[in-house]
C-alpha cells in the first residue's frame, strides 16, 4: 500500500499533510506519534473511511478512490480498539461476516471459522458458541483479528488495537500477534501511541508530528538508538537505555578477549572468572537484556565476573562484562549498525 501526497482538511483545519509513504508487502508497520498527530486519520482513509481531501492511496496497483467503498472494506481487514463484535452474534457469526456478506457457502465458512479460532489461540469447541459478553477483554480481541483474517485480506489495518486489555494480557497480545503475523505474511498497518508497543512488533516504525508529518521511517532500533529529530527523541523519552537492551544484540566488537573469562575483576586488557563459576554462558547475538542478567547472575553468586560468550559453534570468542554492555550501547547510538 502507497500514500502519495495524501492531504484531509477537516472545515480548513489540516489532518494530514501531504503524506508520502509505501508500506512494504508482508511487513508490520506501526504508527506512532501524539495524540491529534493524524495517524487514525491516516489508517482510516487506507479504507475509505475517511475519505483524503487530495493524493493518491493505493492498494496493489490500484487507486483505492477508485474502488466502491463497501468492496474496498470486505477486502482490507480492520481491527479497532474495543473491537466491535456484533453483541447478538455468536463468536462463530461474527467470524463468519465477511464470508457471509461475499456468499461462501456454510462448509467453507465452518472450516474457516474453525481455522481461524484455532489459530489466535480459542478452542473452537469452547468459544465458536459463545456470545461476545462471556468473553475476556483479550478474548473479545482474539476474535476481533479472527474476524478481519477470515478472507485473508492483503492488507490488516488496526487501530490500537489492544489498548483496552490490561497490561499483562496485552503484552501477551502483542506477542501472539507478532508471531502470528510473521507466520501468515500479512501486510499490516497498525496505529498506536505507545513507542514500546511500537518498538516491540513493528518491522518498521513510521514516528509522525502534527499533521502527519514523517519524523522517521526505520526499523525499530534505528529510532530508538538514533533519533532523527527532537520530536523522535522526545517520544523515546527517558525509558531509551531500556529499550535498547531489549532491542540491541551481542556483537563481536562488543566483547572483551576470551582471557577475561579466567581472572576476577577482569575487562578487556584484565581478565576475570568466567561466569563468576556458574557455568552460565552467551551466545554471539543475545539481546543486551539478556547479558545484563547474566551479568548480574554472576555477580550475585561470587561478587563479579565476565560470562563467556559462544559463536554458532560453541566456541568461545570472547567474554561478557560490564563493559561490554557499556561498549554495545555506545556502538549503537553512536552510528554503527543498528539493523532491526
Amino acid at each position: 500500500m502507497r500514500f502519495d501526497g495524501v492531504r484531509k482538511e477537516y472545515a480548513g483545519s489540516v489532518a494530514v499533510d501531504d503524506l508520502s509513504l509505501a508500506v512494504r508487502e508482508h511487513e508490520l508497520l506501526v504508527l506512532v506519534g501524539p495524540s491529534g498527530c493524524g495517524k487514525s486519520t491516516t489508517l482510516r482513509m487506507a479504507n475509505r473511511l475517511v475519505e483524503p481531501t487530495a493524493g493518491r492511496i493505493v492498494l496493489g496497483d490500484e487507486d483505492v478512490t477508485d474502488v466502491d467503498p463497501v468492496a474496498l472494506r470486505r477486502r482490507i481487514g480492520y481491527v479497532i480498539q474495543n473491537v466491535g463484535l456484533f453483541p447478538h452474534r455468536t463468536v462463530a457469526q461474527n467470524v463468519a461476516t465477511v464470508p457471509g456478506l461475499l456468499g461462501w457457502d456454510r462448509r467453507r465458512t465452518r472450516e474457516r471459522v474453525t481455522e481461524l479460532l484455532a489459530l489466535v489461540g480459542l478452542d473452537p469447541d469452547r468459544y465458536a458458541r459463545r456470545w461476545p459478553h462471556e468473553l475476556s477483554g483479550g478474548e473479545r480481541q482474539r476474535v476481533g483479528v479472527a474476524r478481519a483474517l477470515a478472507t485473508d485480506p492483503p492488507v490488516l489495518l488496526m487501530d490500537e488495537p489492544f489498548g483496552a486489555v490490561d497490561p499483562v494480557g496485552r503484552a501477551r497480545l502483542q506477542q501472539e500477534f507478532a508471531r502470528l503475523q510473521r507466520e501468515l505474511g500479512t501486510t499490516v498497518m497498525m496505529v498506536t501511541h505507545d513507542i514500546d508497543e511500537a518498538v516491540r512488533m513493528a518491522d518498521r516504525v513510521a514516528v509522525l508530528s502534527r499533521g502527519a508529518h514523517l519524523e522517521q521511517l526505520a526499523p525499530p532500533l534505528e529510532v530508538v538508538a538514533r533519533p532523527a529529530s527532537a520530536a523522535v527523541a522526545d517520544l523515546v523519552g527517558r525509558g531509551r537505555t531500556a529499550r535498547l537492551l531489549a532491542l540491541g544484540r551481542l556483537e563481536p566488537s562488543d566483547l572483551d578477549d576470551a582471557g577475561a573469562a579466567t581472572r576476577p575483576g577482569g575487562t578487556r586488557d584484565a581478565p576475570a572468572t568466567a561466569g563468576a563459576g556458574t557455568g552460565r554462558t552467551l551466545r554471539l547475538g543475545a539481546e543486551l537484556g539478556d547479558v545484563v542478567t547474566a551479568l548480574t547472575d554472576a555477580a550475585g553468586a561470587s561478587g563479579g565476573g565476565a560470562v563467556p560468550v559462544l559463536d554458532a559453534s560453541g566456541h568461545v570468542v570472547g567474554a561478557a562484562s560490564a563493559q561490554t554492555v557499556v561498549r554495545a550501547l555506545h556502538r549503537l547510538t553512536s552510528g554503527g549498525p543498528a539493523a532491526g
